[in-house]
């Protein structure tokens, strides 16, 4: 009967082992067709995606290039996506256990004393010794999959988690591009302001000169002085937005507040020749966020399979043996040994629709999935369109208004040779002022309009924000 017992266990085992191979139930993940725009809205260049260029390369302020460095090794959030990774990567090991026999050992060791008869009999009082060395061994036959479906979904909620930390360090590193492009145009307005306070109060001196001589009215020595003022006023304004943009950017490198170094000037950063934007359908396979869902469906598909495999027969085989010995020294000789094997089916009858409930509620949250999956397509297509859009705009305004500000430049010349030969009033001069003024701090935020547009499309591609 030994002999046959240990025979047939194995036997069944590697028969419930082949058996397994070709029966996984439930439905079997394919990428849903989602139909791809041929073309871009805006035309670009045929060249390969600005996406596949590396950061660096493409901005190229190594004080700016620091920042993201630092960022990459300190940024909270990132820590925290890491964190997620690894808890699912354990979380893979954890399900895939079930797929695998569980083995078991509680060895004892027990000292005692029996008393002495009293019925009469002349049995003594006894002390004795027990030693024990049992184990155990489980495998729960995975014929319907439902094992390797559970583990198929932690693989793919993994592979989603991944993508999750890699959109949250696109996030990071765009922010920090953004914030540092904003803080160098607030550096620029600042410089702007400062050089209109002193062109203000050489022209507050100039008529408060020509008034005391009786040349001009007092009127144009207040108005310079109101223009004075008025500049003045902006000064703090924009020492206030620097901090705070400064304030910002600590977080962001994931340190306390402090001030952020300084690199090339807005002016001086320098845009790539051209921005191609590669195929569309090249945007299923770079970002990030598409990834990310796309691996959320396929983890719904085998959640969909883990629930079917619940309403079939599970088989569980199990075996114990062990040794037993009074003497510590024969707990391992062969008259000691002792074991068992066992199979049992379990086959759910009447769960009051709990398994079709949990079954029904798989199959909503693949559909729900699938609905994610496809609004963040769509939602990457339009993105791309937008920050295209953006860019060639923003380049645009940004040549039309350099225009503005020569011609500005130009009529505050005319305007101050007009004033000091007496032929106009110091309105004018002022009026010219204040256009130039205007248009210099437009100049400087449509300069960063353009970065931005940039930064936007290389997110929007999906571009390599790699260490």
């Amino acid at each position: 009967m030994r002999r046959r017992g240990a025979h047939f266990v194995p036997t069944l085992a590697l028969g419930a082992l082949f058996f397994v191979e070709g029966c996984t139930v439930g439905p079997k993940y394919k990428r849903p067709v989602i139909p791809a725009p041929d073309a871009w809205r805006m035309p670009v260049s045929e060249s390969e995606s600005l996406a596949n260029e590396k950061w660096w390369e493409l901005l190229k302020d190594p004080v700016l290039q620091q920042l993201i460095r630092t960022a990459l090794a300190n940024n909270t959030d990132i820590h925290l996506a890491a964190a997620q990774v690894a808890q699912a990567q354990a979380q893979v090991m954890a399900t895939r256990s079930a797929e695998f026999p569980q083995v078991s050992i509680d060895p004892s060791a027990e000292r005692g004393r029996t008393a002495n008869n009293t019925s009469g009999t002349s049995t003594p009082a006894r002390t004795f010794n027990t030693f024990s060395l049992p184990g155990s061994v489980s495998y729960a036959v995975d014929f319907w999959g439902l094992y390797r479906r559970a583990t198929e979904e932690a693989r793919d909620n993994l592979l989603a988690t991944e993508q999750a930390r890699r959109n949250v360090i696109i996030g990071v590193v765009s922010s920090v591009a953004q914030d540092y492009f904003q803080l160098r145009t607030l550096d620029l307005e600042l410089q702007q302001t400062q050089k209109s306070v002193s062109a203000y109060r050489d022209s507050m001196n100039l008529t408060q000169s020509l008034f005391q001589a009786g040349v001009q009215s007092e009127l144009d020595a207040k108005q310079a002085q109101t223009a004075l003022q008025t500049a003045l006023a902006e000064v703090p304004a924009l020492q206030q937005q620097i901090g705070q943009e400064e304030d910002a950017l600590s977080v962001l490198l994931g340190q306390n507040s402090a001030a952020i170094p300084r690199g090339l000037s807005i002016e001086q950063q320098p845009l790539p020749p051209s921005v191609p934007a590669g195929l569309p359908s090249e945007l299923l396979e770079r970002r990030p966020d598409v990834l990310e869902a796309e691996n959320n469906l396929a983890a719904s598909y085998a959640a969909v399979g883990v629930a079917e495999a619940q309403f079939f027969p599970q088989l569980t085989l199990t075996g114990a043996g062990g040794t037993e010995s009074s003497r510590l020294s024969q707990i391992v000789s062969s008259p000691s040994l002792m074991w068992n094997v066992a199979g049992g089916l379990s086959q759910p009858l009447f769960t009051g629709g709990r398994l079709r409930g949990n079954l029904d509620v798989a199959k909503a949250q693949q559909q729900q999935a699938l609905i994610s999956y496809q609004k963040t397509v769509l939602v990457g297509f339009q993105e791309v369109n937008d920050a295209l859009i953006a860019y060639q705009r923003s380049q645009e305004q940004l040549a039309a208004q350099e225009i503005f500000v020569q011609a500005a430049q130009d009529a505050l010349h005319l305007s101050n040779l007009r004033y000091e030969g007496g032929v106009d009033t110091y309105l004018n001069v002022l009026t010219a002022e204040e256009s130039l003024f205007t248009g210099q701090i437009t100049l400087a935020q449509d300069r960063q309009a353009v970065w931005a547009a940039l930064v936007q499309l290389y997110q929007a591609l999906g571009g390599g924000w790699q260490p």
